[in-house]
């Protein structure tokens, strides 16, 4: 049995032929005047005009002096029609060095053949790229899953499917810029490389600037400290799209890096938040697919707004049988938690319990667009607190156990915000790698008057994942981070 080195060996073979001949197989440029779309879907309009269209050989079928074609563009597939007396013996002789995955240059006049195929009546022909290597379908496939994400770019030409997810994770992007900024947004940047990394509670990827002999973190989130500072400096709305980092587990809803939309908006509240949430989500969705409903984990899930609003307490409470309210330290909490048979990990802070109780029983629950308002203080550092002093004033929308959104009406107390950091630090020297930097500049700048404003972090990726019902972010992201294996 053949292998794909046999292959390999083969196609060299003609490459060395090609130049032998004087025929570059790597040429610089190419000529298209249509693309192969454009032709199939306006032929009456084409119909016996010349046309140079390119793309890569997908079937080749000889018949003698005739010879048969497919060519694929980004666009689509369409049949080169090849007579000999059409093109010339010695280019139709140059044809066996040809093999499917080669890019080709071909140029003749658009027809439709007798048996109703639309194609080009090629008149010529120029090989712009040699395929050294034949495509997995032909031959030996892409064996498993690893494989495809090591190899996206094989993955892409041979599942249609996941190369559309690509493009829509790109409308995700272009449609979300296209509504903030109609709203008035001004999309900033701010720094990838921290001193003190803040605004999420992650562990870091650390380095060091040589430059300044300084120790800096990738950011774990699209700079919401900064962003905030912005605020301090007169300006009232602002986003940011970017890559973050954090240095944790990967699963299904996590990768060590990914994407984020983080916008910070003055004069406004959660609540205000939220109507602009029920007006910019199902936006971007139609936009990006042309429909709000979509397919996730066998359910059908609807984004038409208006979304439903449950406070954390009462959903915590519903799925659970607890009441976080009747436990006031971790060590209660946590043997509760046990009595009822849910993991405590080892846990003993109570934010990070009652956090796990959420993931453990309730967030996989909710499947339909639900905004879960007023986590507790302790997991949400740097919201304001709720009429309810022991909560914050925040929601997440959540949509098939993936938390789409965080949003908070921010903190602008520098005061509660200092001993906030404070606890914090506590956390951090107890063995908390999450717990949060203590960035005093930042509550420095806050010391200069925040006006009142609102935020909301969106993780593009989960967005991706969830319009596109893909089981992991993985097939979201263009080339996922893999663990490097022996070839």
């Amino acid at each position: 049995m053949a292998t794909l080195e046999d292959f390999r060996k083969v196609r060299l073979e003609k490459l060395q032929k090609l130049k032998d001949i004087g025929v570059n197989p790597f040429v610089p440029s190419s000529k298209r005047t249509h693309e192969i779309g454009d032709i199939l879907e306006k032929f009456d309009e084409l119909e016996g005009q010349e046309a140079y269209v390119t793309g890569r050989i997908k079937s080749i079928r000889d018949q003698g002096k005739l010879i048969f074609m497919d060519l694929e563009d980004e666009s689509g597939k369409m049949q080169l029609f090849i007579r000999k007396d059409g093109i010339g013996e010695e280019a139709f002789d140059l044809i066996k060095l040809y093999d499917l995955g080669d890019f080709l240059q071909a140029n003749g006049e658009i027809v439709k053949t007798r048996t109703g195929q639309i194609s080009i009546m090629v008149s010529g022909l120029k090989l712009l790229t040699k395929s050294l290597r034949p495509l997995p379908d032909e031959y030996y496939g892409l064996k498993d899953e690893e494989a495809r994400y090591r190899k996206r770019y094989l993955d892409f030409l041979l599942n249609p499917d996941e190369k559309e997810k690509i493009v829509v994770r790109s409308n995700i992007l272009r449609y979300t810029r296209k509504f903030l900024q109609t709203q008035g947004f001004l999309e900033v940047e701010t720094p990838v490389l921290e001193t003190v990394t803040s605004g999420a509670m992650a562990k870091t990827f650390d380095t060091h600037l040589n430059a300044y002999d300084l120790d800096v973190h990738l950011r774990i989130c699209m700079g919401e400290l900064w962003q905030k500072r912005l605020l301090v400096g007169g300006f009232e709305k602002t986003f940011e799209i970017g890559r973050a980092f954090r240095n944790e587990g990967v699963d299904r809803q996590h990768n060590p890096e990914f994407t984020m939309l983080e916008y910070y908006w003055a004069f406004a509240n959660y609540e205000d938040n939220m109507k602009m949430h029920e007006e910019m989500i199902p936006f971007v969705i139609e936009k990006s697919i042309g429909k709000l409903q979509v397919s996730q984990d066998n359910y059908e899930i609807d984004f038409t707004p208006p979304y439903p609003k449950v406070f954390f307490h009462d959903i915590v409470l519903e799925y659970s049988g607890i009441d976080i309210n009747e436990f006031e330290t971790g060590e209660v909490l946590a043997q509760e938690m046990e009595r009822r048979g849910y993991e405590t990990e080892g846990l003993t802070e109570r934010g990070k319990l009652i956090d796990e109780l959420y993931k453990q029983t309730t967030r996989p629950k909710i499947i339909q667009p639900t905004f879960v308002l007023n986590y507790p203080v302790e997991l949400k550092p740097l919201a304001k607190k709720s009429e309810d002093p022991r909560y914050s004033e925040m929601f997440q929308l959540i949509v098939n156990g993936f938390e789409l959104s965080n949003s908070y009406t921010e903190l602008n107390d520098p005061i509660d915000q200092r001993e906030r950091f404070e606890e914090q630090i506590k956390n951090r020297e107890r063995g908390d790698e999450e717990a949060m930097g203590n960035d005093w500049d930042y509550i420095e700048a806050l010391e200069y008057g925040m006006p009142p404003a609102t935020g909301t972090g969106i993780g593009i990726d989960r967005f991706a994942a969830l319009i596109t019902n893909s089981r992991t972010l993985r097939e979201v992201i263009a080339f996922p981070l893999m663990k490097p294996v022996e070839e």
